[in-house]
């Protein structure tokens, strides 16, 4: 199954996904299911990551630049902090790492 993920990864995910349904754990290729869950954690960290960088750049200009002030820039800092807070009711564990980052 290890050539189906390196050829065609949403075709993996449906065969992976279909044989953990019928429960044939024998034909699941672990190694590449590990990796991809580990990947999952990764990607929330970026996103918060990636969201607090957006809103820090915001607040910033904010800040420092406010003859330039809009609502495109209010938006945004809406929109990270919403972003934020959405990752971490839906991971609860992350709650600190916006700090960590900081």
């Amino acid at each position: 199954m290890s050539a189906t993920y390196t050829a065609d990864f949403n075709l993996w995910i449906e065969e992976t996904a279909q044989l953990l349904r019928s429960h044939r754990w024998q034909e699941v290729d672990v190694e590449y299911l590990i990796e991809e869950v580990e990947g999952l954690g990764k990607s929330e960290r970026r996103a918060i990551a990636s969201q607090l960088i957006r809103l820090l750049l915001h607040l910033l200009k904010w800040q420092y630049q406010p003859q330039r002030r809009s609502d495109s820039w209010l938006d945004s800092i809406t929109d990270s902090r919403t972003q934020i807070e959405l990752a971490i009711e839906d991971s609860p564990s992350l709650k600190s790492y916006p700090t960590e980052q900081l």
